[in-house]
Parts: C-alpha cells; sequence; structure tokens
C-alpha cells in the first residue's frame, strides 16, 4: 500500500450513499472507498489482451469483458461468505463492486505512447470512461430485472448527483 492523501470532502461529494453514512476512509491501497463494515468483491480487467497485433485496441471485446465482470461481481456479492454479521450486512445493503483494470502501462508502452504523455492521459481516461459507462448500464439493466440494491431508494438523489458529476467530469465541467 502506497501512503497518499485523501480529502475527505472531495470522497464525500461522489459518496451514492450518503444518507446513510460519510466516508471515512479507504483499504490500504485506496481502490475501495466506501461505508464502514461493507466489503467489496475486487476484479481487474487485462487491458493488454484487448490490444490486437496490428495494435488496435479491440474497444467491442473490452466492453463485452467489462458487462461479464460486472454481471460475474454482482454474483460473488449475492453468494459472499463474510466473516462478521455486520459486514455481510452492509455489503449486501449496498452490493459494492469494485471493477478495475490492469497493465495501461503494457498497452501504452506496446502502442507506442509516453507513459505521461497528453495521448496516455486521453488512453487512461477513455478506457476508464468506457468501463465506467458500460459497468454502470449493465448494473441498471440488472436493477431493471432484479431490482436495485436495497439501500438505492433511500439514497437515489446522491445516486443521480454522483451521475451528474461523472457526466460534468467527463465533459470537462467542475463537479
Amino acid at each position: 500500500a502506497d501512503p497518499g492523501v485523501q480529502f475527505n470532502d472531495t470522497m464525500n461529494e461522489w459518496n451514492t450513499c450518503a444518507n446513510d453514512d460519510r466516508i471515512r476512509a479507504t483499504n490500504p491501497c485506496s481502490e475501495y472507498i466506501w461505508l464502514d463494515d461493507t466489503a467489496c468483491n475486487l476484479a481487474s480487467i487485462n487491458l493488454g489482451k484487448f490490444l490486437r497485433d496490428d495494435s488496435v485496441f479491440d474497444v467491442n471485446a473490452f466492453k463485452h469483458a467489462t458487462r461479464l465482470w460486472t454481471i460475474t461481481l454482482e454474483i460473488t456479492v449475492l453468494m459472499a461468505q463474510l466473516p462478521g454479521k455486520n459486514l455481510a450486512k452492509g455489503t449486501y445493503e449496498y452490493r459494492t463492486l469494485g471493477l478495475g483494470y490492469a497493465n495501461l502501462g503494457t498497452v501504452l508502452m506496446m502502442s507506442g505512447i509516453p507513459y505521461d504523455s497528453p495521448s496516455a492521459l486521453a488512453w487512461c481516461s477513455a478506457l476508464t470512461g468506457i468501463m465506467c459507462g458500460e459497468s454502470y448500464a449493465t448494473s441498471a439493466e440488472m436493477a431493471a430485472v432484479l431490482g436495485a440494491f436495497p439501500a438505492y431508494e433511500r439514497n437515489k438523489e446522491h445516486m443521480l448527483r454522483v451521475m451528474r458529476n461523472h457526466r460534468r467530469a467527463a465533459y470537462g465541467a467542475a463537479v
């Protein structure tokens, strides 16, 4: 775990369940930022698998993998065996999923893109946006059939606020 600075006010501007509690901290590596007494099943998609021999990134295959992993993580939350009653209740109540990616540096290097360049930042932004949007869309489709996570209704205004935050950030506006 690398040490870093966390800004609690910023973390809570992106809290989708602010009616229930504030976000106080993250796990040691900071990939899981959420309410106390919850757990998150994490998965990473290997970006290197989507770079074809002709150096073209297969966006459709990446979107498909994102969709499959979102469904898989949802299933794992429902089947999880957690070490305590409060942790199990919180995890089910919010059905937290943690999907990320690995090997961005490999994709950049194999594509001849300098790691700390505007092009690299654009790649990172695009891949993160695609993953986030596809995962949220998959989650919404599942909720239409299975129902939303139990804490959704009482936090609906905050969920929609965070969706607006994402949109503003995508268009470069202040959140």
